[in-house]
């Protein structure tokens, strides 16, 4: 009878084990590539390490956490794609809603480098919704709660994207919206000027810095620079502007594209991403102006004339 029980609560207990592989640290690695690699969190390797911070270094063993249930294994329902003449890593990815090094994880690439008429695996089936990949699911799309967030943890992450040879071969657009979707859930703050908390004119002069645009401190400010845009011709990376708390400009965020955009929100007290069809976005939406395409200098000066006025 007692061998029954061992063996019925073996088979309740083995489905939910939490195997491990080995992994030896290399040249260039970090914990964020790893986990993208495995396909396992960040969080979930130092766990798995008792490491209390990021740092690696080469030669470090580590053991790389993957429950049983969560192995992926391709049928021949698996999904290809034929490359195309002028295609890259990056349309192709954009293309299925995957990230890059999901798409070269499937495929075993170890470059950027495509040849027209490769074929490549652009999704496998019965893929694990838990299994979240570097850039998350809730980026993507409107989200109602979420735990604080990791600043350190944030600042590392986007100085590692900054650093990557795989941005060069983005357009403007594309890294100016991957910048803003990092810094997801960032708190708010009134007048803040940093990562431990931000108001939504700091958000967005933030962003457009690291795409080497320089943009004016306040909303009032910067609803003066760039080409008004019409709401039915929003393109991503357009700056949305409403009132809210006086009559001048008082609020601004990014546009997304599918009406959606993102911004430091003082409802919900974080980098969130709200729908402009939104009742209260929808009554307090007062215009758009476009910033990328514009020449720096004509950006620089009406900056000029702002510190002037202020003077």
């Amino acid at each position: 009878m007692s061998k029954i029980f061992v063996f019925i609560a073996i088979l309740v207990i083995l489905p939910c084990l939490v195997f491990a592989q080995p992994y030896t640290v290399k040249k260039g690695d970090n914990i964020w590539k790893i986990s993208k690699k495995f396909n396992v969190s960040v969080t979930e390797i130092k766990k798995a390490n008792n490491l209390k911070n990021n740092k690696l270094q080469v030669g470090m063993k580590l053991e790389i956490p993957q429950k049983n249930d969560k192995i992926i294994k391709k049928s021949d329902t698996t999904e290809y794609h034929t490359v195309k003449k002028g295609e890259n890593l990056f349309r192709i990815a954009k293309k299925y809603n995957i990230s890059v090094e999901e798409l070269k994880r499937l495929n075993g690439l170890n470059s950027n480098k495509l040849s027209t008429g490769q074929k490549l695996i652009v999704k496998v089936p019965e893929k694990p919704k838990e299994i979240v990949s570097t850039i998350r699911e809730d980026e993507k799309v409107p989200v109602l709660a979420s735990a604080r967030p990791d600043i350190k943890e944030k600042i590392e992450e986007i100085e590692e994207i900054k650093a990557s040879e795989d941005l060069s071969q983005m357009t403007i657009t594309e890294r100016l919206l991957l910048f803003a979707k990092k810094m997801l859930h960032l708190p708010y703050r009134f007048g803040g000027n940093s990562f431990s908390g931000l108001d939504c004119s700091f958000f967005v002069k933030k962003v457009y810095s690291m795409v080497g645009i320089e943009l004016p401190r306040s909303a009032r400010e910067q609803f003066t620079i760039g080409i008004p845009v019409n709401k039915n011709e929003l393109q991503p990376g357009d700056l949305v502007f409403f009132r809210t708390y006086a009559k001048f400009p008082s609020h601004v965020g990014i546009y997304l594209g599918e009406n959606l955009f993102i911004h430091a929100s003082t409802r919900s007290k974080k980098v969130t991403i709200d729908s402009l069809e939104a009742p209260y976005y929808l009554s307090r939406f007062i215009g758009a102006k476009r910033i990328l395409g514009i020449d720096k200098e004509s950006i620089e000066k009406t900056i000029e004339e702002i510190k002037k006025q202020e003077d």
